[in-house]
């Protein structure tokens, strides 16, 4: 997903032309400046009692109960200059189906943790087994730190070509050009997910190495759309402030 950041700054030349302004009843319409080089991103803000809609491009209707200037809630939820998608999605009445997507980035996120746990784990089973076919206590490991890395130095041969060899299974089956998914779309991520199964070569464990809980992954974040609709709001209200606060002066 865009960073927060990147996004806020297609609004920073944007202008302000008031449609109705009646306390808590108000049509705002945003666009950039012709000069603008992040482009124009037009937007409109409505608002009445307890309720706002904004249509940038996405169309969200934001309702709370508790408090009818919509504006004051954003307002207050969040520093100045900055948005709060995790409340604010909270409060989306229409349009919660855009709010958060699956983002492969995650999943390669997700799937390059697992693989350095599995590599920790393996390494850990190989020292325990070495101090076991040498004579040691493997009670001793724990308490011997030079013990422990000398283990480590015998072994890392042996694990470092497994380690390669894992990683290259992995790559296989979810990145290469020959993989049989396509992990930009949700559903074949989850097969690829549940259908991987790799036994190194002379492995004699139980098991193959499987994702077993990738059910419980963050596998989504919120859509670019929703972020964008969310900057709109807290810039349009930005500017409605200034331009109130200007008239006051």
């Amino acid at each position: 997903m865009s960073e927060y950041p990147e996004i806020a700054a297609r609004f920073a030349r944007h202008t302000m032309t008031v449609l109705h302004d009646d306390g808590f009843y108000r049509h705002l319409r945003f666009e950039g400046t012709a000069d603008s080089p992040f482009g124009r991103y037009p937007f409109e803000l409505i608002t009445w009692p307890y309720n706002l809609v904004v249509k940038a491009g996405w169309t969200f209707h934001f309702d709370i109960d508790a408090t009818p200037d919509m504006f004051d809630l954003f307002r207050r939820t969040a520093l100045t200059g900055q948005i709060n998608p995790g409340y604010w999605g909270e409060k989306v009445r229409a349009g919660r189906d855009e709010i958060e997507g699956f983002d492969p980035e995650l999943l390669k996120a997700e799937i390059a943790s697992t693989l350095a746990q599995w590599m920790r784990d393996d390494l850990a089973d190989r020292v325990w087994q070495q101090a076991k076919e040498r004579g040691f206590d493997p009670e001793e490991i724990d308490a011997k730190p030079s013990l422990r890395k000398w283990l480590s130095r015998q072994i890392r041969p042996e694990w470092m070509a497994a380690n390669r060899q894992l990683r290259e299974a992995v790559h296989e089956h979810f990145f290469s050009d020959m993989a049989g998914y396509n992990i930009e779309f949700e559903s074949e991520a989850h097969q690829a997910l549940a259908d991987f199964s790799y036994r190194p070569e002379g492995y004699g464990g139980p098991y193959p190495y499987y994702f077993a809980d990738w059910h419980e992954w963050r596998l989504k974040d919120f859509t670019p759309g929703f972020l964008h609709c969310c900057h709109a709001i807290r810039h349009g209200i930005d500017l409605h402030d200034a331009a109130r606060k200007a008239v006051a002066a």
